[in-house]
């Protein structure tokens, strides 16, 4: 006979377990959701903070980069933060306390620690490990970030209840070093465009230097300039990383210009301002060819258009004209007319700003006019 007072919790055992998948399943998705956008370690302190609460063995946990010779803490979880920077380890000896066991090629160790740690590390070392509680036996599980048989980190989890970490959850350890493996990939693959590319820049700045005397340091100054207003207006590192860029190469094209003209003492003839007119296209035909640089060629190639629309190549007006663009013309226009030159010398910064104040809403957007004055002020004798 069925007793209809009894309450049956199967299902609501089952939604409970289903509930825990699901929130594990959308904590493994959230870990890699915009993470292209992340410096390297918010991705690593993201990864290694969901590692840490999808394993529930997990009671600390720690995670070390090398750098140089030694790896050195980076994020952690229930250890002292100040007493954890004091423990390194170095790279030939990280892993000569640990019993190696091949689950999922996770490197572990439970037994004999006290004993292991004394023989390997010096009294100072030995030291932090009795302060951080981790000098008695307990569980651990550290696991190598490895790239081109090199070990670039290691995340490490502990367990001081003697509950041994399941088979899941050394998969999912397993599953998040392969990712940090990943993500360390393309962080080299970036680094190394990165250099190809500044390589280049360095080579097109000295070739531009080389065809016209005049302009040597010039894209220097206009970028350091730029940069000081752009980070006036607190543009974000990523807009001004371009506009830097941009200001640097904004002359490139006068490569196509004779240096007979460029150089010449005199006024130009206008034939000879209409060939110097094209050296924004020759920019961008040159620019154009790296790949990345899309929006630091728009900048260089826009950089003599006026906010009148009055300018060229293309006569744009206002805000048809890119931000890094708008920005890059004061730098140039201040840096151009507070330099000698073959055809005059030099004017006076309170000249100089003068004749700014004065192309304002002509040549300049007001706005960043009043900013670019404050920052050149500063060059005030």
């Amino acid at each position: 006979m069925n007793n209809q007072n009894t309450y049956d919790t199967t299902s609501d055992t089952i939604e409970f377990h289903e509930q825990i998948l699901y929130n594990k399943i959308e904590l493994i998705v959230d870990s890699f959701i915009n993470s292209s956008n992340l410096s390297k370690d918010e991705f690593l302190e993201k990864v290694f903070t969901s590692v840490f609460e999808l394993i529930p063995e997990a009671e600390k946990g720690s995670y070390f980069e090398l750098s140089g010779d030694y790896y050195v803490p980076l994020f952690s979880k229930g250890y002292d933060k100040e007493l954890l920077s004091k423990l390194k380890y170095k790279k030939d000896e990280v892993f000569n306390f640990l019993d190696y066991n091949d689950h999922f090629g996770l490197k572990t160790y439970n037994k004999n620690i006290k004993k292991k740690l004394s023989t390997v590390f010096d009294e100072e070392t030995t030291s932090i490990f009795k302060s951080l509680g981790t000098y008695t036996d307990f569980i651990a599980i550290y696991v190598p970030i490895e790239l081109s048989n090199s070990t670039v980190g290691i995340i490490g989890l502990d367990n001081f209840n003697n509950v041994k970490f399941s088979t899941l959850s050394r998969k999912i350890l397993k599953f998040y070093t392969q990712m940090i493996s990943n993500f360390y990939s393309l962080i080299i693959a970036k680094e190394h465009e990165a250099q190809i590319n500044n390589e280049v820049i360095i080579a097109l700045v000295s070739a531009i230097e080389i065809n016209d005397i005049y302009t040597k340091d010039h894209g220097k100054r206009v970028s350091a300039y730029s940069v000081l207003i752009a980070q006036k207006m607190n543009l974000s590192e990523l807009e001004i990383h371009d506009i830097e860029i941009a200001a640097l190469l904004h002359d490139i094209g006068k490569i196509g210009i004779p240096s007979n003209i460029l150089n010449k003492p005199g006024k130009l003839s206008t034939l000879e301002y209409e060939l110097i007119k094209e050296h924004p296209t020759h920019t961008k035909t040159i620019l154009e060819k790296i790949s990345g640089f899309s929006n630091i060629v728009n900048y260089a190639y826009c950089h003599h258009e006026y906010y009148n629309g009055m300018g060229y190549p293309r006569g744009l007006k206002g805000d048809e004209i890119p931000l890094g663009s708008q920005i890059i013309i004061l730098a140039d226009v201040f840096d151009a007319i507070t330099a000698d030159r073959s055809y005059r010398k030099a004017f006076t910064v309170e000249k100089a700003l003068n004749i700014i104040r004065s192309e304002s809403s002509k040549q300049f957007n007001p706005d960043i006019t009043n900013i670019a004055i404050d920052v050149f002020s500063n060059y005030l004798p």
